[in-house]
């Protein structure tokens, strides 16, 4: 049978020290956005509040190494999924590697057990990392002031697009358009649309 951490990527050492030590009802919680952001049941992980989480408990991460528990977790229980893995199996796996506490073997598997089962299923899932559109804005506009850009009083459409990337964290991206871009675009996204009814 093939191991679940076969192809954990060299250098998690450090992350996964950071994850034994971590409490119970903090990591649970990162587990289970973890396994709800894969099921697509959460557009993203919510950052932010993992990080007022760490803070209430006194605990000082950085960025980089909060980014790395999130990409481990999310590594794990795709690899669990994609082998059908059963909690138990996976426990042991964990513990097999001697890099995981029993403590956080255990709530890794019990989050699998729990909140796993559509991972686990038949169904195909992505296994590639994709950001998501949460929200897109748009507002026409009119310059008023001349730049190397565009000519004075010419109309533009602004638009910002919010994303959550495969990490969890949120980014907006603002960018302009010419009316005739604008038209295009959204001749564009209608025949989407019209494709999207036939399927």
């Amino acid at each position: 049978m093939a191991e679940v951490l076969e192809k954990l990527p060299q250098g998690c050492d450090h992350t996964i020290d950071i994850l034994n030590r971590l409490p119970t009802e903090v990591f649970s919680d990162i587990c289970h956005d973890v396994l709800f952001f894969l099921q697509f049941k959460i557009p993203a992980i919510d950052v932010e509040t993992l990080k007022e989480r760490f803070e209430e408990n006194n605990i000082h991460i950085e960025d980089k190494d909060l980014q790395s528990i999130l990409h481990i977790l999310k590594y794990i229980y795709r690899s669990a999924g994609k082998l059908k893995v059963h909690h138990d199996s996976l426990k042991k796996q964990l513990l097999s590697s001697l890099k995981f506490t029993e403590e956080t073997s255990e709530n890794i598997a019990y989050n699998w057990k729990e909140y796993g089962d559509v991972l686990r299923s038949d169904h195909s899932f992505p296994m590639f990392d994709v950001g998501k559109l949460i929200d897109m804005q748009w507002k026409l506009g009119v310059a008023v002031s001349s730049d190397d850009c565009r000519n004075l009083n010419s109309t533009f459409v602004a638009m910002t697009l919010k994303v959550a990337d495969t990490s969890g964290n949120l980014t907006s991206h603002a960018f302009e358009m010419t009316i005739p871009q604008f038209k295009n675009l959204s001749k564009q996204l209608q025949e989407m649309a019209k494709s999207m009814e036939m399927v």
